[in-house]
């Protein structure tokens, strides 16, 4: 325990003093936010969050984390997309180019690490459904699917700095009862990074002492790929700290609103990666919540999530039960989804 809160203690102070480092530089770069548009936010806000979350996690492990090649490698790609999410948000790269990119950099961890997705569960009470030498390119498109995801996602302060804070934390907890140390001070050192963040991006104001940051989109795909790729690692049967069934209600989440709004533009004849209004915390702020009730929201269904997915797991319950309640909340959410405006006029009358 004592380790512990060394731990966090170390990536916090670290991140915290990175980001009042990075600040100057970010001005120098023009490594900043500028509103307009859909951003509605006052002056210059620094995309630095990313690049100092991704400092942080590796001083940290550095000093305390064992260095197999998996972690050597965990870092180094890491970087990788930690660059190319800042070139992103220096110069707007194509989608197209992002994609490229990102592809790279799962295929590092898939091919170069063998993390590769083994089965999908007993989802029908039938037996495991193996995938076979399917699992390579699977485990590529969910790493690819994550980043996007948790990328989509970040339309509001804070919110994908909690989300992710909570899927960490119930991997602390997997990853400790597996005995998993090397892991489970790997997602320590990680929430340990985001609380400083937070503290910047929630409290802080334009122009302030304490000034507000973004973590951009070098923060949010760096922070997708490292959840994606310690679910798919804690579930092969190797480490077998969970099921693969269990790894998605971490994610269920911002993989579902992903998908979901892809759709929606896909069926109005729109690009699915183009930007817009209609995420599910848009759809509550429309409904009447401020930003805060929002961000408890999306912050208490996340913690249930994960929460069910946990108490699943080491409650010996079937999987394909697990998976039962799994759909069904995804169905839930296309329902919600579909008469948003419904909803929306309900929950204005009641909160007015």
């Amino acid at each position: 325990m004592f380790l512990a809160v060394i731990i966090f203690a170390l990536s916090f102070g670290l991140c915290f003093l990175s980001i009042k480092a990075l600040k100057p530089i970010a001005y120098f770069l023009d490594l900043v936010d500028k509103p307009g548009g859909r951003k509605q936010h006052d002056g210059l806000i620094p995309l630095i969050g990313g690049l100092a979350i991704y400092l942080s996690v590796c001083l940290t492990s550095f000093v305390f984390i064992e260095q197999p090649v998996f972690i050597r490698l965990f870092l180094l790609a890491g970087g990788l997309i930690v660059f190319m999410g800042m070139a992103d948000d220096r110069y707007q790269l194509s989608a197209r180019f992002r994609l490229g990119g990102q592809l790279l950099v799962a295929c590092i961890f898939v091919y170069g690490l063998d993390v590769h997705i083994h089965s999908f569960g007993d989802l029908f009470g039938f037996g495991d459904i193996e995938v076979g030498f399917l699992g390579y390119p699977l485990a590529v498109l969910s790493l690819i699917g994550v980043i996007n995801a948790l990328n989509m996602l970040d339309g509001m302060d804070g919110l994908v700095g909690c989300v992710i804070i909570v899927a960490f934390t119930g991997l602390i907890a997997m990853f400790g009862f597996n005995g998993n140390e090397t892991f489970q001070y790997l997602c320590l050192s990680f929430v340990g990074a985001i609380s400083a963040f937070l503290i910047f991006n929630l409290w802080g104001k334009p122009n302030k002492k304490l000034q507000k940051i973004f973590m951009g989109d070098a923060g949010s795909m760096f922070l997708g790929l490292s959840l994606g790729v310690l679910l798919i690692r804690g579930a092969q049967p190797e480490y077998a700290a969970f099921s693969p069934l269990t790894a998605l209600w971490f994610v269920l989440l911002p993989m579902t609103d992903m998908f979901t709004i892809m759709y929606r533009r896909i069926k109005r004849g729109r690009s699915p990666m183009s930007p817009d209004r209609t995420h599910v915390h848009h759809i509550f702020l429309r409904a009447g919540f401020n930003k805060t009730a929002t961000l408890c929201l999306m912050l208490s269904i996340q913690a249930v999530l994960c929460l069910m997915g946990f108490m699943i797991s080491y409650a010996g319950v079937p999987e394909f039960l697990s998976f039962t309640l799994l759909v069904s909340f995804v169905l839930a959410y296309q329902l919600l989804m579909r008469r948003c405006w419904r909803f929306i006029r309900w929950s204005k009358k009641r909160l007015a």
